[in-house]
């Protein structure tokens, strides 16, 4: 099992797949020691090789791809690499156009999207930090539900659901409201229970639910509010993957997202003023102090 990408994501579902029994290893873009995941008041090290150069990367029956939507590119290389016997590439990523941004990297080896529900942050290189949640939803086909047995006996729940497209778009409502609105103030969820912050939010929501219609998805606008209502039970020490980069300093993945609803919504006549706003703004943000 080949993880490339081992950050928050790759490195926390990285341990789980070691958790169910499997051998894996994980590529990273900068070298560190032995992964190590603190999660329930423990702190696990996972014993997963770390490697950073293509061509040590060996042929998998699985490759799990963690990386950000915008460093797909640069898993290039990894991908041909690992692909040369690989049945399927899972796809751990935010947006709603996984297979558009993979499947030209295969090799023709078949891709499988995944929506992922995970509270986790990179405290330090080989450090990840989970908070809360791990979950994640595939596509309830042949490849969808052998993705979700890979999982099985570790920590992660793995769904494959009948409705995935659906599914897809209620985390971009998530990664639109929360995750811009909290990149943007600089702050963790509890922003998101201030009204006026709730109610900008609402409206992001009803304009992506607005576009999911439009590309053929059933989004009403109640749902994608209720997605807003969602962040007030969350744990206000929560951040997301958005907040986290900017404190890091790192590039945001606003295109990928935000940029998303703004041009599949121009490209089929839905306006986007406030998706359009939040995009000019957090393509112009620079890093938030940690």
């Amino acid at each position: 099992m080949v993880v490339i990408g081992s950050g928050a994501i790759g490195g926390y579902f990285g341990f789980a797949l070691e958790r169910a029994g499997h051998r894996v290893v994980l590529c990273a873009r900068r070298p560190f020691g032995q992964l190590t995941i603190e999660t329930e008041g423990r702190r696990m090290t996972v014993m997963a090789p770390v490697i950073t150069d293509p061509d040590e990367c060996p042929a998998a029956d699985w490759v799990v791809v963690a990386t950000k939507g915008h460093q797909t590119a640069g898993a290039a290389p990894w991908l041909s690499a690992a692909c040369r016997e690989a049945a399927a590439v899972l796809v751990l990523q935010n947006g709603v156009e996984h297979r558009e941004r993979v499947s030209g990297l295969t090799g023709g080896v078949p891709v499988v999207p995944a929506v992922v529900l995970c509270g986790a942050e990179v405290v330090e290189p080989g450090r990840v930090r989970h908070h809360g949640y791990s979950a994640i939803t595939v596509p309830d086909t042949e490849l969808g539900r052998a993705a979700a047995a890979l999982f099985a006996g570790g920590p992660a729940t793995v769904t494959p659901s009948s409705d995935f497209e659906r599914d897809l778009w209620l985390k971009l409502v998530q990664n639109v409201t929360g995750g811009a609105l909290t990149a943007i103030t600089g702050r963790r969820l509890e922003v998101m229970t201030q009204p006026e912050i709730a109610g900008l939010a609402v409206e992001l929501a009803v304009e992506t639910a607005a576009v999911a219609r439009v590309c053929g998805v059933d989004l009403s606008d109640e749902v994608a509010t209720a997605v807003v209502d969602g962040f007030r039970s969350v744990g206000g020490t929560m951040g997301t993957s958005m907040l986290y980069d900017r404190m890091a300093g790192r590039p945001l993945e606003c295109e990928e997202l935000t940029g998303a609803v703004v041009r599949l919504g121009e490209r089929h006549g839905v306006p986007t003023p406030r998706n359009s706003l939040m995009l000019t703004l957090l393509r112009n943000l620079g890093s938030s102090p940690s």
